[in-house]
């Protein structure tokens, strides 16, 4: 019976250098190379909206590629080929929940999307997860003196966004990913010439040992992830308040009486007018 072989998606904000690594680990490695869903498309999506309903719309069709990608993948994976994937499955709920969490769109169309992903149906519900995760990570300041060279691929007005939403992507792979799913994700430190980050992705991969069976299913890490975001917007609205309150002391008001301080023209109307 032939051994399976494994996927291995890179991770990472955008302008970490992914497409590179993941182009020179097939080259060196003899790994199949997976691009990802953006450049599979053509005519290639914009990635700018002026509505929720634009906005679902790009990334339905996004998670429809993810589909036909893990599909490729595995049909690889099954005949014993190690695929490495530039960036894993799940990007358009992932980006999707940081969107949120930023209160850039609202929480509806993550549930929305998830639905979406989680439907039976051709090309099949969203894939599983990948064998192997390495979140490729670097300083922000590396990060955005990448994307300056090349303004082209990394649009000043996107590179903003792209940026918040891969500091709440960080935090979902290697905080709270690792912990609660854990022995899938491998943090790679894109330091040093290209050649000694390839050659740590190799020893990342080779100390690994081969998957035994099918990939896991998505199904926990999407309730991670929702679980997450929920986490998150808590949190925010508690710093929100707190930074009510600390405004409200520095002015010299309290926030009760803040409206007694205010200067009143009439009595205050129990009702309607």
């Amino acid at each position: 019976m032939r051994r399976p072989g494994r996927i291995i998606a890179i991770e990472g904000p955008s302008a970490a250098g992914k497409t590179t690594l993941a182009r020179a680990a097939a080259r060196e490695f003899g790994w199949a190379l997976l691009p990802e869903a953006f450049d599979r498309l053509r005519p290639a999506p914009s990635l700018r909206y002026t509505s929720e309903a634009e906005f679902l719309a790009i990334e339905r069709r996004l998670l429809r590629e993810e589909r036909r990608r893990y599909r490729a993948a595995l049909a690889l994976r099954r005949k014993g080929r190690t695929v490495v994937a530039d960036t894993g499955f799940l990007g358009p709920l992932t980006y999707t929940a940081g969107l949120v969490a930023l209160r850039r769109v609202p929480p509806q169309l993550f549930d929305r999307l998830r639905r979406v992903a989680e439907r039976p149906g051709r090309p099949g519900p969203v894939a599983p997860l990948p064998d192997l995760i390495v979140y490729l990570d670097l300083p922000s300041g590396t990060r955005r003196a990448r994307a300056a060279r090349d303004p082209q691929g990394h649009p000043s007005d996107l590179d903003r966004r792209h940026a918040e939403v891969g500091r709440f992507e960080r935090r979902f792979y290697l905080r709270v990913w690792d912990t609660r799913i854990g022995g899938q994700v491998y943090r790679l430190a894109a330091r040093g010439p290209a050649v000694a980050v390839l050659r740590r992705l190799g020893s990342i991969v080779r100390s690994r040992p081969p998957p035994d069976g099918e990939p896991n299913p998505a199904g926990p890490a999407l309730d991670c992830l929702a679980g997450e975001l929920a986490r998150f917007r808590v949190r925010s609205r508690r710093r929100r308040s707190a930074a009510r309150v600390k405004k409200a002391a520095r002015s010299g008001r309290g926030p009760l009486d803040e409206a007694a301080r205010r200067p009143s023209a009439e009595p205050a109307q129990a009702g309607p007018r």
